[in-house]
């Protein structure tokens, strides 16, 4: 009698497994928190400041597609009329009120996930910013949880380019109203985000 508990119990867990792993190769994750997104703006040569974005949404398909965006409008400095002004100025957001991001994933690395691993790899995508758009990428961790969500983190900095999507002429301007001596033209942005599949 006890062998035979022991092999139907066995049998369970292997299904409820196989059931699992099932469930997450055909799932999309979506954004859970505590997710975050930051990144730094460095002025007058030695000053550095962290900013934050309080709403964004992403999404994982199953198929390894990733996208995230962010409302521009939620920018958060810390200083309110420092955010009006980005709004303004910068990001132009009566124009312009969202960014994007676009990934694929490739397929070993979603394999590794469902299978309970964490992995690293170089993220790569499209950024779509101020009516431009521009590769960008970085390197990230992304690790499988025991609640069946995954996290991706970034471990290096994505760098945007204020270059590559015609946001020079809106930092030359803050500067200007800020009374500044320089403001960098590149700024570091670092993510953390949840996922879990639906």
């Amino acid at each position: 009698m006890k062998n035979i508990y022991l092999a139907t119990s066995m049998k369970a867990l292997i299904l409820s497994l196989s059931l699992l792993v099932s469930s997450l190769s055909s799932a999309d994750w979506s954004l859970q928190q505590p997710s975050s997104i930051h990144f730094l703006t460095s002025k007058n040569t030695h000053t550095t400041e962290v900013h934050h974005f309080k709403k964004f949404d992403a999404a994982i398909n199953s198929a390894g597609l990733a996208t995230l965006n962010i409302d521009l409008a939620s920018v958060d400095t810390r200083i309110g009329i420092r955010d009006e002004r980005m709004q303004e100025h910068l990001f132009e957001t009566s124009q312009f009120s969202q960014a994007s991001f676009e990934a694929e994933i490739p397929k070993e690395i979603l394999e590794q996930v469902r299978a309970g691993k964490s992995t690293q790899f170089e993220l790569k995508g499209k950024i779509s910013l101020h009516g431009e758009q521009a590769q960008a990428n970085c390197l990230v961790m992304i690790s499988a949880n025991k609640d069946n969500s995954v996290t991706v983190n970034s471990i290096t900095p994505m760098l945007i380019d204020a270059n590559s999507f015609n946001l020079v002429a809106g930092i030359n301007k803050l500067k200007e109203i800020a009374g500044l001596k320089s403001i960098t033209y590149t700024v570091p942005l670092t993510f953390s985000l949840s996922f879990k599949a639906d």
